[in-house]
């Protein structure tokens, strides 16, 4: 049994710390076994225990010795047992520490935003479906902490609830609309961190006034500047105008027949904000995104299309400059476009029915504990998903490396 001749290293030495709830006659396998062909079965690929357990048969001899299997690979109902019975917040934790080893939020963007597992709601019963509330890190790509409530509307208690299992310290906060709650920001501060809280219709006096302000101001700088410039041209000498709490950054896209301007005023002023009911509040934003996509006709012809226009507002808790607002603002898109759309179309997430005690939750961890993997792992970064898995299949001591000497080495 390889492992149990060295010391264990980062992800293993905290697997090996969960405790394992089976009675006597159930540990034919330690729990330790039971993550590792987790982990080599759903880089090879799989998404279901049924096959995987299958394809892990076929290696039994290899996994006999890597691990000192004394009753060989284990069933499909030994994984699915498993992840439904071992403590979530045990689980959490061990996730938590290994990433503490690994990574440190302060000066980091973090987002938060909430994924419903669809297929694993309870119809008969018309129940909703599952949601875990994930945290991003946005300059890694990497996953940095779960939970799960039991509906979309209850994400508003599962952000406060997985801030208080992250070390926030020093980081950036970003959050979509639903976030935008008085109690979430001032955990935020409170938590040593800043904010950058979307504004939508379920605040929406506090929308428009944002919006009436920056437009006003925007409207007023159009004038203003047009002024200078007529009187630049004269020969007048024009004094600094770097006081200005508004600033603008734009931003060209043109990529698969779409054109995409953004543009990003930052008002670093709260006088448009109630400030007894968001004291803290420093900077108001707001990002206009006009969208045109070109369309061809059969002789391949261009389509003038409409052009798309939607207007987002941010309230900040701190002062900073246009260019910083838009890394904000784009950067929490990536939990979405990235660790979201991952989840989905790569692991099948959303088609997960695995529901029984703590199974959504557990294997929603063990998915993100893998999308980590391989993101930390500098040998497949220029990959696709299926190059990924065929590199893993053809490579099993890669993945050994992965788990006990790689990571540990670079981070």
């Amino acid at each position: 049994m390889r492992y149990r001749n060295e010391n264990l290293n980062d992800l293993a030495r905290h697997f090996d710390e969960i405790e394992d709830p089976r009675g006597k006659q159930g540990k034919q396998h330690r729990l330790i076994d039971v993550f590792i062909l987790t982990i080599y079965g759903v880089l090879w690929g799989h998404k279901d225990f049924t096959n995987m357990a299958a394809d892990l048969k076929y290696h039994e001899k290899f996994f006999t010795e890597l691990l000192g299997l004394k009753h060989g690979v284990p069933s499909h109902d030994t994984f699915s047992t498993v992840f439904s019975i071992i403590s979530p917040g045990e689980f959490l934790e061990c996730f938590l520490n290994w990433m503490a080893g690994i990574l440190r939020l302060r000066g980091k963007h973090v987002a938060f935003d909430g994924k419903a597992v669809r297929a694993a709601c309870d119809k008969v019963h018309g129940k909703q479906a599952p949601v875990l509330v994930n945290a991003y890190l946005v300059q890694t790509g990497i996953c940095v902490g779960q939970i799960r409530v039991d509906e979309k509307t209850n994400e508003i208690k599962g952000i406060p609830e997985l801030m208080d299992w992250l070390d926030l310290e020093g980081a950036v906060v970003s959050i979509d609309a639903i976030g935008c709650q008085k109690e979430i920001a001032e955990l935020v501060l409170l938590n040593g961190a800043d904010f950058v809280l979307q504004v939508k219709d379920n605040q929406p006096t506090l929308l428009s006034d944002i919006i009436l302000d920056v437009e006003t101001r925007i409207h007023e700088k159009i004038i203003r500047d047009a002024r200078n410039s007529r009187l630049e041209k004269k020969g007048y000498k024009i004094g600094n105008t770097n006081n200005d709490p508004l600033d603008v950054h734009e931003e060209f896209e043109r990529d698969h027949g779409r054109i995409e301007r953004r543009t990003y005023y930052i008002l670093n002023d709260n006088a448009c904000v109630n400030l007894s009911d968001w004291p803290h509040v420093m900077s108001v934003g707001l990002v206009y995104r006009e969208r045109l996509v070109i369309k061809r006709n059969e002789d391949g012809e261009i389509i003038n299309g409409e052009p798309s226009m939607e207007c987002s507002a941010y309230i900040i808790s701190k002062h900073m400059d246009a260019r910083e607002f838009a890394s904000y603002a784009r950067g929490h898109w990536g939990i979405e476009n990235s660790l979201h759309w991952v989840l989905d179309d790569y692991f099948r997430e959303d088609r997960c029915t695995a529901r029984i005690k703590h199974a959504t939750e557990n294997l929603g961890l063990m998915r993100k504990i893998i999308y980590n993997l391989m993101k930390l792992d500098g040998n497949v970064q220029r990959m696709s998903m299926k190059a990924k898995e065929v590199y893993y299949k053809n490579n099993p001591d890669a993945i050994w490396q992965l788990i006990f000497r790689e990571i540990p080495s670079q981070y």
